[in-house]
C-alpha cells in the first residue's frame, strides 16, 4: 500500500485555488506538534499487524515545513528506520526506498535546509507557471506575495544534493500565457539553476470546498482546462522542447501524472492508496481530504479490516454513481485508464476522466508502453471492467463472443506467487537480484532491477560522450553455470517501436542488438567491491547509434547466457512461473540517446 501522511493540515499559504478550502486554516498547529510522530507510528503498526505493509510513506500537507525542526527530525528518522527495518520485504516486491519524501511549497525551505540535507530527504516542490500568476494565486494568508522568497529557495533547491523535483498546477487562465510558461521554464532551468527535466504538470479542477471558501469572489479565474486545450498545451510543449536538453523531461516526467504510473488510473484506488492525518482520520488522498465519500475511518477508532472494506466500497460507489460513459465503452484504452480519478469524477459529476483526450494523446505517442486494445478484444475488455466495477450494467450485448480464459484457482495460493517462487529458488534469486548488476554513468552507479519487479521507471538521457559501463559480481556468472569460463554476459538492446511477431502475435518492443561477452573478456571493475567485473558499454552504444531514434526510448536488458536459459527452462517446467514472468524479467535500464 502507498501511504501519504499529513502531520498537519495547516498551511502557511492561502493559495486561491486550493481544493482543501477552509481546512488549512482550521488546524490546531500546536496540537499537531505533539501527535505527529505517535499517530504515524500507530497507523503503520496497525496496518502491518493486519497484513498491509506500506511500500512508500510520503509526508504531505497542509504544509509539512510549518512543523518545528525537532518534530520533522523525529518523522524523518522514523521513516528512514522503517525503510531499513523493512528493506528485505520492500526489495523483494520491487520497492527500493531509503529516505523520507516530502511535498512542500518551499516557503520555509531555507529554515529546514540543513536538517533535510542531513536526513537525505527527497523533495517535491510546487510553484505556479508563468511566474507572474504565481504572484497572483500563491499568496500568503494575508494575500502577500510569495514569489521572491520562493525563487530564492528554488536557488537553494538547485544546489540541494539529493532527489528533488518541481511541479505546477495549470488552470484555464494559465493557458492564455503558454509562451510565458515556456520562457519561465527556460529561466528556471538556465538562470535559476534547477533541472527542469525533473518537473511535472498537473491540471487543476473546480473544487466544492474552494468554491465555498471564495463564495462571491468573481475575480477568481481558476476554471478547469478543457480536454482539447490540454492536448493543445501538450503539443505546444512538445514542439517547443523537442531537440533541446529538456526533451527528456517532456517525455518522462512532465505529463507522467496522466499515465498508468499514477493512482488516478488505478482500477480501485481504495485498495492501495491511503492518506492518514495526524488526528487519525484516513482519507483516499490529498484531493479527498475532508470529503465524506473519501473518508474511510479513523486509525484510533476503527479496525483496519473495516477501513479497508469501506475504502474499496466507497471508491466503487463513486464510480458506480456516475455510470459508465459511452465513450469509455468504445475506448481502446479502458483497461489502461479505468475511467480516471474517482474524486474528480465525483466533484465534476462526470463519468469519465477529466484528462481523457490528453491521456489518449500520450498513449498514442508511446504505443509500446500503452498498447491499444485490438478491436476484436474491445468487447471483452469492457465486459471485464463492467463485471467488476458496474455489475448492474451487464447486458447481453456485453457478453463476449468467445470464452474468457480461466486462470487456475491455486495461482495465488501461498508458494505460487512470483515472489514466493523466487524466494524458493536460489538461481531465480540471482536472476532477479537487485544487487548483482550495476550501471555506471560518468562515475555515478545505479542498481539495476528486474523490469517486471520494479515499481517505477527510471529513464536516463545518454550521449556518445558519456562514460557508461555495466558492473556485475562474479557470483552472477556462476549462477546456473558450473564453469563460469563458459558463461557470457548477455546484453539485449530493444527500442520502444512496436512490432508484432511470434506465434501469439503479441505487440513487443523491437530488437536492435544482442551481444554476448565471454567472462574472460570482462575487466576488473572500479566499483569498490571485491569480485566485481565490468564491461565498457561506450563502444557498443556507439556501434548502435544509427539505430537510435529521436524521442524513442531504448531498453537495455542485462543477464547471463545461463541465467537466460534457466529462465526459459523454468517457464517450461512451471506454469505458475510462466504466467507471471511472460515478459523478459532481466535487469534493465531505459534511456534516450541524444545524437551530437
Amino acid at each position: 500500500m502507498h501511504l501519504l501522511y499529513v502531520p498537519t493540515i495547516y498551511c502557511n499559504l492561502g493559495c486561491r485555488y486550493c481544493y482543501l478550502g477552509k481546512q488549512t486554516d482550521q488546524s490546531l498547529l500546536k496540537k499537531d506538534f505533539g501527535r505527529a510522530l505517535s499517530t504515524l507510528q500507530e497507523g503503520v503498526d496497525k496496518f502491518q499487524k493486519a497484513g498491509y505493509t506500506p511500500f512508500n510513506i510520503s509526508l504531505h500537507g497542509g504544509e509539512v515545513t510549518t512543523l518545528p525542526g525537532h518534530v520533522l527530525n523525529d518523522l524523518f528518522s522514523y521513516i528512514k528506520n522503517y525503510y531499513q527495518r523493512e528493506k528485505e520485504v520492500l526489495n523483494r516486491h520491487g520497492f527500493k526506498k531509503n529516505h523520507p519524501h516530502i511535498k512542500t511549497n518551499l516557503y520555509n525551505f531555507d529554515k529546514h535546509y540543513d536538517l533535510m540535507q542531513e536526513q537525505h530527504v527527497s523533495i517535491s516542490a510546487s510553484l505556479d507557471l508563468p511566474l507572474f500568476l504565481h504572484d497572483k494565486y500563491r499568496v500568503t494568508k494575508k494575500g502577500g506575495s510569495t514569489l521572491k522568497r520562493t525563487l530564492s529557495n528554488i536557488r537553494l533547491l538547485a544546489d540541494y544534493p539529493y532527489n528533488k523535483k518541481m511541479s505546477a498546477v495549470i488552470y484555464a487562465e494559465h493557458l492564455q500565457y503558454v509562451d510565458e510558461i515556456i520562457k519561465d521554464i527556460w529561466y528556471l532551468h538556465q538562470q535559476v539553476g534547477i533541472d527542469m527535466n525533473n518537473f511535472n504538470f498537473m491540471f487543476g479542477f473546480e473544487s466544492l470546498d474552494n468554491a465555498e471558501k471564495y463564495l462571491g469572489e468573481e475575480n477568481l479565474e481558476t476554471k478547469a482546462v478543457s480536454d482539447q486545450d490540454q492536448v493543445s498545451f501538450y503539443q505546444q510543449l512538445k514542439s517547443a522542447f523537442t531537440g533541446t536538453e529538456l526533451e527528456p523531461g517532456f517525455h518522462k516526467h512532465w505529463f507522467d501524472e496522466f499515465t498508468p504510473n499514477y493512482c488516478t488510473n488505478a482500477f480501485n484506488c481504495g485498495e492501495k492508496f491511503f492518506l492518514l492525518q495526524s488526528d487519525g482520520d484516513i482519507f483516499s488522498c490529498v484531493r479527498g481530504q475532508g470529503s465524506a465519500p473519501f473518508h474511510y475511518g479513523n486509525i484510533f477508532n476503527d479496525s483496519i479490516e473495516s477501513i479497508m472494506e469501506i475504502a474499496s466500497q466507497n471508491i466503487s460507489n463513486v464510480h458506480r454513481a456516475q455510470g459508465l460513459h459511452e465513450d469509455c465503452k468504445q475506448c481502446e484504452y479502458l483497461s489502461t485508464c479505468h475511467t480516471g480519478c474517482a474524486y474528480v469524477k465525483h466533484e465534476q459529476q462526470s463519468a469519465k476522466s477529466y484528462t481523457c483526450a490528453l491521456q489518449k494523446e500520450i498513449y498514442r505517442n508511446y504505443p509500446a508502453l500503452y498498447p491499444a486494445t485490438p478491436q476484436a478484444e474491445k468487447k471483452e475488455a469492457v465486459t471485464v471492467y463492467t463485471v467488476d466495477m458496474h455489475p448492474h450494467l451487464i447486458s447481453s450485448d456485453l457478453i463476449p463472443d468467445r470464452k474468457r480464459i480461466i486462470l487456475p484457482n491455486d495461482l495465488y495460493d501461498p508458494g505460487n506467487s512470483l515472489f514466493d517462487l523466487i524466494m524458493a529458488d536460489e538461481t531465480l534469486q540471482s536472476l532477479y537480484s537487485s544487487e548483482q548488476v550495476k550501471l555506471s554513468v560518468n562515475g555515478a552507479f545505479i542498481d539495476l532491477q528486474s523490469q517486471i519487479l520494479k515499481s517505477s521507471r527510471d529513464i536516463l538521457t545518454l550521449c556518445a560522450t558519456d562514460d557508461i559501463a555495466i558492473h556485475i559480481h562474479k557470483n552472477f556468472l556462476q549462477a546456473a553455470c558450473a564453469d563460469s569460463i563458459r558463461n557470457t554476459l548477455h546484453l539485449q538492446l530493444l527500442k520502444d517501436t512496436p512490432v508484432i511477431y511470434g506465434d501469439e502475435q503479441r505487440t513487443k518492443q523491437a530488437h536492435t542488438y544482442t551481444l554476448e561477452v565471454f567472462s574472460d573478456q570482462l575487466q576488473h571493475s572500479n566499483l569498490n567491491q571485491p569480485g566485481t567485473l565490468s564491461f565498457d558499454l561506450k563502444p557498443f552504444l556507439a556501434l548502435s547509434t544509427h539505430a537510435f531514434e529521436d524521442s524513442v526510448i531504448n531498453n537495455l536488458l542485462v543477464t547471463t547466457h545461463f541465467l537466460r536459459r534457466y529462465h526459459y527452462e523454468k517457464q517450461r517446467n512451471n506454469a505458475f512461473y510462466h504466467i507471471q514472468a511472460i515478459n523478459l524479467p532481466f535487469q534493465n535500464i531505459e534511456f534516450y540517446w541524444i545524437k551530437e
